[in-house]
């Protein structure tokens, strides 16, 4: 203390330092409340927060820190920050500290510390470092606890792996497009059915796949699927990449955001075999209703022609064939001869009708039919045969006929001239193959021509019954053809291109069978004896037609108009003594006794008798498969008195004159 201060001075001075005292207690009071508040609020936040020394170690945690991983204030003071880290975030934390140490901010950080439970807890935050006179004090850290969020992001990602594999081994075709038309994605059964890479869908748009047909239609539905927040069904039309089209059914919805479309997302089903099988069914329905018609009128109208051409046969064998009046009988026989023919292609269309079928190698049948349709035209035939070409069971005449149509089509398609290629060849079909064909063996048979094509528009018609595009012609041909093809259980298609030409395709099932038909034909008339004959028919005009030409050739004849009065003479001329030697049976009798019922009630009786079916319905499955049903022959309505007489021999081959 200096001398010189008195006693008041000295006072004086202690009251002041007295004072000086007082106002640093108020200060540091007052800080120590400020300090105190900042801890509170910062012990309330939610956030992680600590600060640790420029080698690691702990000053301070908050109470969320210490809450969230699990450590007490006694544990933390024997830890370093690097304890709490993650083995995998470890290196990387060493030099994100390194550089906080060195004054770099770090902004947003990313890590896992491990809680003293063991649970690993990720965190985001920053942090920084305070420096005093350039050196590093303590770095402060703030985070944020991100385990439940990254949790429900890892589920979201997840879930996102999940649904996307599904749609990706989906076998519906997936598709997600922007509103401009351009895709965004496409799945796998997408890109095989259309023949495109990944890296090829992101420079397509939806309106490059779009059959030219159906642009107009889609690009107004699309544009309502962009505008209404519903569910749309889709029906239309994609293109390949190697030009095949496809016909796609679905639905498609679009995505909005803010009330602008986003994407619009589609499930397709790819309907091509679907659509084709469905055609081929409505096609033989419509078959199958002129099949009705044909089946109603057939009996009448050859029964019409049995007594027209039966008559003309037998006026024939009164007159001198050089008489002007023998050439007007070939004439209008050779008129009923063709309606006859038309009346056997009405009967192509009847339901359950049946080729009378035998075996045979087409080759010299398709020559034969074809070479005669082309005789004198500018179109010539080239044929293309397998040398070991299988045999086939089919009706002979009815192939011929499809071969002339299909020829004559040919031909018409080019009128300034041109050649047909046929080709047969061997083919066998695995299961599954063909959607309306068995597996096994077949001949395919290819009718090609360089004509001016099908248009498409035509395509799906072609083989209905009426349906021409031509000026000249019945419209019947392709529809008889289809027909014949399908009893003979087979397939015919076609696939045509404007200005190239079109193919026609025909599967026939092959057959082991061995061809037994022998060549040669011999006199049969010379062979008729005086045989008892009962003929069983429901017209009379057919009864008396068939008794005047079995009286010509020296037969006597009984008559019945039904099976049960055929029965009852039958019965009645064996009892005395004098059987028939042969029944001719019309198979149809409308509200009788037809002659499928006759024939089995008559066999039991007398197993030695001998029956012959007629019919005007010539392609009835009894009269293709006769000897099932107990007959020896079959005629069929309308015939010729040779043609009943080379029935009548082969009956009763025994008999010779």
């Amino acid at each position: 203390m200096p001398a010189n201060l008195t006693t008041e001075a000295l006072l004086l001075k202690v009251k002041e330092l007295e004072m000086e005292n007082h106002g640093l207690v108020q200060k540091s009071e007052k800080l120590s409340a400020e300090l105190d508040q900042y801890r509170l609020l910062i012990d309330s936040a939610s956030d992680l927060i600590h600060s640790v020394t420029p080698d690691g170690a702990f000053l301070y945690t908050n109470q969320a820190w210490r809450d969230t991983l699990g450590y007490t204030e006694e544990d933390i003071r024997n830890l370093s920050l690097i304890d709490i880290v993650d083995n995998k975030c470890k290196g990387e934390c060493a030099l994100i500290f390194k550089n906080l140490m060195k004054g770099e901010k770090i902004d947003r950080n990313a890590t896992t510390f491990i809680a003293k439970n063991g649970d690993r807890v990720i965190v985001e935050g920053r942090c920084s470092t305070h420096f005093e006179n350039g050196k590093p004090l303590f770095m402060t850290g703030i985070f944020r606890d991100m385990s439940d969020l990254t949790r429900s992001e890892l589920a979201r990602r997840e879930s996102e792996i999940k649904y996307k594999n599904l749609f990706e081994n989906s076998s519906d075709l997936i598709q997600i497009v922007m509103p401009n038309g351009n895709f965004k994605y496409v799945n796998r059964a997408w890109r095989e059915t259309f023949g495109y890479s990944e890296e090829e869908i992101s420079t397509l748009s939806i309106f490059d796949l779009i059959s030219t047909d159906c642009q107009g239609h889609c690009q107004a539905t699309f544009q309502q699927i962009i505008s209404e927040p519903k569910l749309h069904h889709l029906d239309t039309v994609f293109t390949t990449k190697d030009g095949r089209q496809v016909i796609i059914e679905g639905n498609a919805i679009c995505k909005f955001e803010d009330g602008k479309p986003v994407s619009t997302q589609c499930i397709f089903n790819d309907v091509t075999e679907k659509r084709h099988m469905v055609e081929e069914l409505i096609k033989a329905q419509k078959l199958e209703s002129l099949g009705v018609l044909a089946g109603g009128i057939a009996h009448d109208f050859n029964n019409l022609l049995t007594a027209i051409i039966g008559n003309i046969s037998l006026a024939k064998m009164y007159t001198n064939p050089h008489d002007i009046i023998s050439g007007y009988l070939d004439n209008t026989e050779k008129a009923s001869i063709r309606a006859q023919g038309l009346t056997k292609q009405l009967l192509t269309f009847s339901k359950g009708g049946a080729p009378i079928k035998t075996v045979t190698t087409i080759t010299e049948l398709i020559k034969d039919a074809t070479s005669f349709v082309l005789r004198g035209s500018k179109v010539k035939c080239d044929y293309h045969f397998d040398e070991s070409l299988w045999d086939i069971e089919a009706d002979e005449g009815q192939l011929s006929q499809v071969s002339q149509n299909l020829v004559i089509n040919a031909s018409q398609a080019m009128p300034k001239g041109g050649t047909i290629t046929i080709q047969g060849t061997n083919k066998t079909l695995s299961l599954d193959e063909h959607p309306t064909l068995p597996p096994g063996k077949y001949i395919e048979l290819l009718f090609q021509d360089t004509g001016t094509g099908i248009p498409p528009e035509h395509i799906s018609r072609i083989f209905d019954p009426y349906f021409s595009s031509k000026s000249t012609g019945s419209g019947l041909g392709l529809a008889i053809s289809y027909s014949i093809i399908k009893n003979h259980d087979g397939m015919i298609t076609v696939s045509s291109k404007l200005g190239q030409g079109t193919i026609f395709s025909i599967l026939l099932p092959a057959t082991l069978n061995k061809n037994t038909n022998q060549p040669g034909k011999q006199d049969e008339f010379t062979k008729i004896a005086a045989h008892k004959i009962l003929i069983m028919d429901d017209d009379i005009t057919v009864r008396e037609i068939m008794t005047a030409m079995l009286n010509f050739i020296g037969c006597s004849v009984d008559q019945a108009c039904d099976g049960k009065e055929a029965i009852a003479l039958y019965i009645q001329a064996k009892n005395e003594g004098v059987p028939f030697d042969l029944v001719i049976m019309d198979l149809t009798i409308p509200g009788g006794m037809g002659g499928k019922e006759a024939i089995a009630a008559l066999l039991p009786l007398d197993h030695t008798a001998k029956a012959v079916v007629s019919s005007g319905y010539a392609n009835d499955p009894i009269m293709a498969s006769y000897q099932e049903y107990g007959f020896c022959a079959v005629l069929s309505k309308p015939f010729k008195i040779d043609e009943l007489i080379k029935v009548i021999t082969s009956a009763i081959p025994t008999t010779t004159n």
